[in-house]
């Protein structure tokens, strides 16, 4: 299991075109290889290795899994690109330190972009971050007063896309149960404790699990078949990233704003 802890988020950005650092080894069950944690030297200072079982994120930053230890993105095909399609991707997670309106983010994206483009990293999404389009998984949309989930669905193909939905196909915890997940005893998940989350997936379902001390909660986000099913299109071999923003003066009322 990989094991994640989060820190409260301030918005990292990126200027100019960046170096990568590799952080080191992660122990990732199942991969069928060695992964390394691997971030854009701004993010460096955010992040702190836990041994090669996970790692935490504090004040901001952004990570990517690869499997080659480069120190720089010159090349392209660095990234872990894993088939998801009937997949369990699961870890250990503390979001004790998240508060409101600050995303501690897990996702899946269909990297590299068709260039390096304007970060320089081949970072490509569904919201068009560093000019470049491509289908966007997020597993998890999280602080520790909820957790969400988003399909975002591209138009193209080939590893050229022309436009995506930026909205995407979301549901979140709260409107679920809002009992399920918060910083109290009340709620199944108390996320002042770390606890176990799960994410699966297929062409009808995108489905968050998760379990804290024999209790159990679980959550599809997306009800459309059709969007699920096209979304799994993508599944083949998506690129997992993890980031860490917010803060003051960004519109987070799509996450936590009930």
């Amino acid at each position: 299991l990989l094991m994640l802890a989060l820190g409260l988020a301030l918005l990292g950005l990126a200027s100019s075109p960046v170096l990568a650092k590799n952080l080191g080894p992660l122990n990732v069950d199942g991969a069928g290889q060695q992964i390394y944690l691997v971030a854009p030297d701004w993010a460096v200072g955010n992040v702190q290795m836990q041994g090669s079982s996970g790692f935490s994120l504090n004040g901001g930053g952004r990570v990517y899994f690869a499997v080659k230890p480069n120190d720089d993105f010159g090349d392209p095909n660095m990234y872990w690109q894993t088939n998801l399609m009937e997949k369990h991707f699961s870890y250990t997670l503390d979001l004790s330190n998240v508060g409101c309106h600050c995303n501690a983010a897990g996702y899946f994206i269909d990297m590299p972009g068709p260039g390096a483009g304007d970060g320089g990293d081949w970072y490509c999404d569904a919201n068009f971050v560093n000019n470049q389009w491509c289908p966007e998984y997020d597993t998890l949309e999280s602080n520790k007063y909820t957790v969400a989930g988003t399909l975002h669905k591209c138009n193209g193909g080939g590893g050229y896309w022309n436009d995506c939905d930026r909205g995407g196909c979301q549901n979140n915890a709260f409107y679920v149960d809002s009992n399920m997940f918060c910083p109290e005893d009340r709620c199944t998940i108390n996320t002042n404790r770390p606890f176990l989350v799960s994410h699966y997936q297929d062409g009808n379902q995108a489905n968050i699990w998760m379990q804290q001390d024999g209790r159990e909660a679980s959550f599809d986000f997306c009800s459309d078949g059709g969007y699920c099913s096209q979304m799994a299109g993508s599944y083949d071999g998506m690129v997992f990233g993890a980031s860490l923003w917010g803060g003051g003066g960004i519109n987070m009322d799509w996450l936590d704003g009930m």
